[in-house]
């Protein structure tokens, strides 16, 4: 799709009543489930690889409803980038942890928020940077243009991005090192230099260590956050939530071994709203054939 037809495509989605835009992405979900898409296939792997324990029937409506809830994710991310702020700060009805926030922000260390794929994680820009200077890393799309949409786009949800490059990096660190706010996705799997395998959900992932060694050199505070996507249009409620301790641990075995024990607990939070749609498990540890194939 161009980045020109996706550009109309998301502004017509915004004028849409936000119960009735989530209708739109949960029917474009469903479709996807019965058309038996390639987005079914990973998630159904991923479901089976994560709850060997859950019953067909439990896997089967979960999958469904994850499905529903990415295209919930797909179509309401047009309404809060276009929508003006007010509109949507009105429709976070509820914020859980805050306090763990302020103690964190009342220590004059920097911070860094963790947000994985649950809910709708681009909504965890706005109130977070409405409270203070906020930078985010971000992985720069495949596809031409795509990139200075993305960013135009969460720009106004506030924010300054910060690329996944050496350079990024260090302008991150940085930040951290100043007392400052830095986001991060920590789910995506990254290439074998910047990765070690540990489990998630008892099963070897190839994990990020970036986040890891940022907390252990600035020694930033790190809390979790996820913005839950509540039901029938009637918005967001948004958790803070904190990290193990071994997070920052020197040893990036434990310390990514915490991250992913962070993340499965924000996943708790609402299982259907996780991207599981995502190869999490695309490299095999023992280098064996890809689940996915």
């Amino acid at each position: 799709m161009s980045v020109q037809l996706l550009r109309i495509l998301s502004r017509m989605l915004s004028w849409l009543p936000l119960r009735t835009n989530q209708a739109v992405g949960a029917a474009l979900g469903h479709l996807a489930w019965r058309l038996s898409s390639r987005q079914r296939h990973i998630t159904e792997v991923n479901l089976k690889l994560c709850f060997p324990d859950m019953s067909d029937a439990e896997r089967h409506e979960l999958a469904h409803q994850s499905l529903m809830q990415t295209g919930r994710q797909l179509t309401e991310c047009a309404w809060i980038w276009h929508r003006p702020v007010q509109q949507t700060l009105d429709r976070i009805v509820e914020v859980r942890g805050q306090a763990l926030l302020d103690e964190a922000r009342a220590s004059g260390k920097g911070i860094i928020m963790v947000s994985p794929h649950v809910g709708n994680w681009e909504l965890c820009l706005l109130p977070l940077s409405r409270q203070s200077e906020f930078t985010y890393f971000y992985r720069s799309p495949r596809q031409p243009g795509m990139d200075d949409l993305l960013v135009g786009w969460r720009a106004h949800l506030g924010g300054k991005p910060a690329a996944l490059t050496a350079s990024g990096i260090r302008e991150g660190l940085k930040i951290l090192k100043s007392g400052g706010t830095v986001g991060i996705l920590p789910d995506q799997e990254p290439d074998r230099q910047n990765g070690v395998f540990v489990t998630f959900f008892n099963h070897p992932a190839l994990t990020m260590t970036l986040l890891s060694r940022l907390a252990h050199r600035s020694g930033a505070h790190v809390l979790f956050c996820v913005a839950e996507r509540l039901p029938a249009g009637r918005g967001w409620r948004f958790h803070i939530l904190p990290a193990e301790e071994a997070i920052s641990s020197e040893d990036l075995s434990i310390a990514t071994a915490a991250l992913n024990r962070g993340v499965e607990t924000c996943i708790a939070l609402c299982p259907a709203q996780y991207l599981w749609d995502y190869k999490r498990f695309n490299t095999p540890e023992d280098g064996s054939r890809r689940p996915y194939a």
